[in-house]
């Protein structure tokens, strides 16, 4: 159903009664609000409640766009009849000095001029122009400006009278930071940290956060971007995924369907004692293994994860006592973050700040320190004495600077590979001017 040539009066009547539906729909389903937790009244008692909040939304949003169109209206009508009125003061102060000139009694050239009330200036002062453009491009149309000119042409005579417009200046656009595309300042979106985004790279982000939780939650410069300041921007259905998946990465040691081709999360609402119920498919999943179910038994072992236990062991691998997911350390310190956000010791395995390991492996370090060293063409021509302590420095440089919050960059030129998502970049990449990373351009704003 296109609702997109419906007046806003129409729509919050729609929504109305839409939730009065939804009410009765409540009520005859569990008319006295026992329904069985995990039953089908239950489940469709939240897909109501969730379905309403969506429309309250809805309808929220209608009412803040017609406060917005009216306060747009207001602002600029008085702002015209004020520079109107200003306009014939004016003219009427240059006639009668004009006449007494010509009269032969000049004014007075002493004459207090009496200052102009500057709230006749500055019209709607806790209105800043940016807004008032903004308000003006997203509710404010040539019909609603003068929404009461009567359909017939005027006369010549009328045309005549009245006052000339002055041509109406171009909307003003921004560059998004993500695609670097311009467009109009309703069309943008500022981040915490003011950088501006379109309404597509946003929906975009919010979308690949779902699926990649290096991005999660959305986040710009460190900065985390609130669904409720970009609500209006995402779809309910996108709204929806997000919350579900808000849930799903915010749980410790989560529990999945066992069954291949089901794998979807269970909430800790579902997990009774060791035992997971799939919410989807229904099976049964033990929650200390991660197997199928098999109640009144020890967990026996699993063949195929017992098999990457002992990979992981010959590789050196480590694995997070939070999600349980194994981490490969390339470069660096031992102190690793996990994606899910914990912290531990590469070393050791243990929560982070709780052993005494060493905080560096020399071999790693001086690796890493080579390879930056490298970066430059002329770097393995130089002599052997200056290229070892080009690689000390660096070494220093990474002991002294590996706790980095990423904030200073520059760009390199030529064909490099983003050290994050491992994408190869043909122009140019981001380097970070203390801890050395490259990163390219989604990384360095959206994902360190």
């Amino acid at each position: 159903m296109d609702m997109s040539s419906l007046d806003h009066e129409t729509l919050r009547l729609i929504i109305q009664a839409w939730l009065e539906d939804i009410q009765e729909l409540s009520q005859s389903n569990d008319p006295k609000g026992k329904g069985r937790e995990g039953g089908p009244e239950a489940n469709l008692n939240v897909l109501l409640e969730t379905y309403r909040e969506e429309l309250a939304a809805a309808e929220q949003l209608l009412k803040d766009q017609s406060m917005c169109k009216s306060m747009s209206l207001a602002a600029i009508r008085d702002g015209e009849a004020i520079q109107a009125a200003m306009a014939v003061d004016d003219q009427i102060a240059r006639d009668h000095q004009l006449a007494m000139e010509l009269s032969g009694h000049p004014m007075p050239s002493a004459s207090p001029i009496l200052p102009r009330d500057s709230n006749l200036d500055a019209p709607h002062q806790d209105l800043d122009d940016e807004t008032l453009e903004r308000l003006k491009q997203l509710f404010v149309s040539e019909k609603d400006l003068d929404d009461k000119t009567p359909q017939q042409a005027e006369s010549s005579a009328w045309a005549a009278s009245r006052p000339a417009q002055r041509p109406k200046a171009a909307p003003t656009t921004r560059a998004c930071l993500a695609c670097a595309d311009q467009f109009p300042t309703c069309d943008i979106t500022k981040s915490p940290c003011s950088h501006d985004y379109c309404r597509g790279c946003v929906r975009n982000l919010f979308t690949l956060a779902l699926t990649d939780e290096t991005l999660f939650p959305p986040k710009c410069c460190g900065q985390p971007i609130s669904i409720d300041s970009v609500r209006a921007i995402l779809t309910p259905e996108l709204r929806g995924q997000f919350a579900a998946k808000k849930i799903e990465f915010e749980t410790p040691n989560r529990t999945y369907c066992h069954r291949p081709t089901c794998s979807a999360f269970i909430p800790l609402q579902f997990i009774k004692g060791d035992i997971a119920r799939c919410v989807q498919c229904r099976a049964a999943t033990c929650a200390i293994c991660k197997a199928a179910s098999h109640l009144g038994t020890d967990c026996p072992d699993d063949p195929s994860t017992q098999a990457v236990l002992e990979l992981a062991q010959q590789e050196g691998w480590q694995r997070c006592s939070t999600c349980k997911a194994f981490v490969e350390l390339q470069t660096g310190c031992n102190h690793i973050t996990c994606r899910c956000g914990g912290q531990f010791c590469y070393t050791c395995g243990a929560r982070w700040k709780t052993c005494s390991c060493a905080q560096w492996d020399e071999e790693r370090l001086v690796d890493r320190a080579q390879a930056i060293v490298n970066r430059d063409a002329n770097a393995m021509n130089l002599p052997a004495v200056q290229r070892r302590n080009l690689i000390e420095r660096e070494r220093r440089n990474l002991v002294e600077n590996h706790v980095c919050d990423h904030r200073q960059w520059k760009g390199r030129g030529g064909v490099h590979e983003c050290e994050e998502c491992n994408n190869t970049l043909p122009l140019f990449i981001y380097e970070c001017r203390q801890c050395r990373i490259l990163a390219c351009r989604r990384c360095r704003f959206n994902r360190l």
